[in-house]
């Protein structure tokens, strides 16, 4: 037989965990920066510092490496919210460039 005092334990801790199981779901944040595919007109070193320094002047943002696809063709994160005007400027400066033949976002890796 079980004892009062475990009843009521156990009655305690459902029902002060209810509530917690209850609330609304709140909204995942919107990422912080975003991800794209550049596609360089010759072959570029996606690594070098003066590649990365001109990304960043054109866009106006920070721009990081994050992987090579082809001697042409790298991944860069953009330090911008994925929903910033600014970061939709940034993406437009990248695009008529005269270096870049293409940029792709990459909508499968946007970051916290």
């Amino acid at each position: 037989m079980r004892s009062p005092g475990l009843r009521r334990a156990l009655l305690l801790v459902s029902v002060l965990g209810a509530p917690a199981c209850a609330g609304p779901a709140v909204p995942a944040a919107a990422p912080t920066t975003r991800q794209v595919i550049v596609g360089f007109v010759d072959p570029t070193d996606g690594t070098a510092p003066a590649v990365l320094d001109t990304l960043s002047k054109t866009s106006g943002v920070g721009v990081s490496f994050v992987a090579s696809i082809s001697p042409r063709s790298h991944a860069y994160r953009l330090n911008c919210p994925v929903d910033d005007p600014a970061c939709k400027r940034a993406i437009e400066a990248l695009k008529v460039n005269p270096l870049i033949q293409y940029l792709n976002l990459d909508q499968k890796k946007d970051f916290r």
